[in-house]
């Protein structure tokens, strides 16, 4: 391990399902630029983390960190969308000053350790991001709601207040499209020259000239293009998550019972591997012929046998799209006088696919 790094340069604050994995897939392919091995390494919003201290999470960092990221001359980073929930995502169990958290908690904890950091925000369509939110949330077994009755029920003000006040995955599809609400956090505790505000529909339609923005933002080599960009990350490919609570969950592909999962399993067996490469076409196609019809009737059955997943994949009504737009109206207005940029969704026609 190398020593002699102790901040970070920059973070990306998020928002969530705004096009930060794939962000995160460009800038570390930079030779300047160090990233963690993994997305989403969240320390300011963990009250558990936050307590230990900043050198430890540090620590972690570089230490597990290759060799060449490890580099302290390098621009350090993160990309960390917990940070742009409105609050603190997971507050210590019981912690007295809880109710007193806000859209300030997290930017104060960043000033106070990190006064010259620069921050960006990626900003996706509020109502887009909603739609991706719950999807996700239902594909992975947390959502039974149709998103037209989840929306119902979190515009309402007593909803939307506590999902304002106690930032929860289950109940963030219309809080954490607040950008307005929440970015008004940041830019009351930092300058604005160390807020760059970029908006997801750019990353798509120009992400060469979307990137060169940031990395000079972020101060290193603008016109340097990673060999992966224009390739989009964790598009719509979330896999339903694995649960005893769940019984609906146990043959799906996540589960260590269903056949994927003991396919995977076997997969990482060396020994396993080496018997199964050793054997001719022959004996090898006789056994997966029968693996796959059992595939293939599991399938089958998960889809016979979760009628709330297909509630929750019910598409969504006119009626609570526009429901949604009207609810964001005054927040993008917010945004965009904060900013000083208009919302591209706010255009007409912008951000409005599906």
């Amino acid at each position: 391990m190398q020593a002699g790094k102790e901040i970070l340069d920059f973070i990306v604050i998020g928002a969530q399902k705004a096009g930060t994995t794939s962000l995160f897939q460009y800038l570390r392919q930079h030779p300047e630029i160090a990233l963690p091995e993994g997305k989403e390494v969240p320390y300011f919003s963990h009250d558990s983390l936050y307590e230990r201290g900043f050198s430890a999470y540090m620590g972690r960092l570089v230490e597990n960190a290759n060799r060449e990221a490890a580099d302290p001359a390098r621009r350090w980073g993160t990309v960390t969308p917990q940070y742009m929930v409105g609050g603190v995502y997971q507050p210590a169990a019981g912690a007295p000053e809880r109710d007193g958290y806000g859209v300030r908690t997290v930017p104060e904890r960043i000033r106070e350790t990190l006064p010259d950091v620069r921050l960006v925000a990626i900003l996706r369509d509020p109502v887009q991001r909603a739609l991706s939110h719950h999807r996700m949330s239902a594909t992975i077994g947390r959502e039974r709601r149709s998103f037209d009755e989840a929306i119902d029920q979190m515009l309402g003000a007593e909803a939307l207040q506590d999902a304002r006040i106690h930032p929860q995955e289950s109940t963030g599809y219309v809080a954490w499209g607040e950008y307005g609400r929440i970015l008004a956090g940041y830019y009351e505790v930092f300058p604005s020259e160390q807020i760059l505000v970029v908006f997801t529909e750019e990353l798509e339609r120009e992400p060469a000239q979307l990137l060169s923005r940031i990395q000079a933002f972020i101060g290193v080599d603008p016109d340097f293009q990673a060999p992966n960009l224009g390739e989009r990350y964790l598009v719509g490919r979330v896999e339903r998550g694995f649960s005893w609570g769940s019984p609906s969950s146990w043959m799906s592909p996540s589960s260590p019972l269903s056949p994927q999962g003991m396919q995977r399993a076997l997969r990482r067996s060396s020994s396993v591997r080496s018997v199964w490469h050793a054997l001719p076409e022959g004996p090898q196609q006789l056994m997966r012929g029968p693996y796959e019809r059992v595939v293939r009737r599991v399938e089958v059955r998960n889809r016979r046998s979760a009628p709330a997943e297909v509630k929750a994949n019910v598409q969504p009504s006119a009626a609570t799209l526009e429901r949604l737009r009207e609810h964001y109206a005054q927040d993008a207005e917010r945004l965009a006088s904060l900013t000083g940029l208009a919302p591209v969704w706010q255009s007409p026609g912008g951000g409005r696919g599906s």
